[in-house]
């Protein structure tokens, strides 16, 4: 399609310009413009690919330490303290809750979950007491980003959060995570009834 919009292009050249010598110069201005047009594409898209992966290597250096913090108190000492005093293993659910809404950020930044899909998820995430400990914990963080940031997606995902946790919190009391599992084998053909 492009070459042959190309031949087109060349084509009107040549008939619209009589003398062979300024038709062959215009064209060569037609087809460099072209060229540099393709060559600042490409640029711009190499530009994005590179931050992808910047972006991309930065998250999983990112998960690492996380992960490492929350299999080791010292490490986890390391971070900034929490902003109220909490037992060890609720402060490794909350960073970890924070993993999973880092992950659907990432995938509402990437357009990869719309924002219906969003609410959905986050209505199901909310009704649970971890999910509303993290946002409660961290969502002052997670603001504090948005407004500092220069992107509108990130701020369209905080809002759609905290409006999510508002309905949650309307809705009644969290289900305790106590309560999310059984200690009981129960056979799953029965969960079918």
């Amino acid at each position: 399609m492009a070459v042959a919009l190309l031949l087109v292009l060349l084509a009107s050249v040549f008939r619209l310009i009589e003398n062979r010598t300024q038709a062959f110069s215009a064209a060569s201005v037609l087809i460099s413009g072209i060229a540099l047009a393709g060559v600042a594409a490409s640029l711009t898209l190499q530009g994005q690919q590179t931050k992808a992966a910047r972006d991309e290597r930065d998250r999983a250096t990112h998960r690492q330490m996380i992960y490492l913090t929350m299999g080791d108190r010292a490490l986890a000492e390391c971070f900034e303290p929490p902003n109220a005093p909490m037992p060890f293993e609720r402060y490794r659910q909350i960073i970890f809750a924070n993993l999973i809404m880092g992950r659907w950020y990432a995938a509402y930044q990437l357009g990869d979950v719309d924002e219906s899909t969003l609410r959905y998820t986050l209505e199901r995430h909310f009704r649970g007491e971890i999910g509303r400990s993290h946002w409660e914990y961290g969502s002052h963080d997670w603001l504090q980003g948005a407004i500092g940031g220069q992107h509108r997606k990130a701020t369209a995902f905080v809002k759609i959060v905290e409006d999510s946790y508002r309905t949650a919190v309307n809705a009644g009391p969290a289900t305790p995570a106590a309560d999310y599992f059984t200690n009981a084998y129960t056979d799953v053909g029965s969960l079918d009834s």
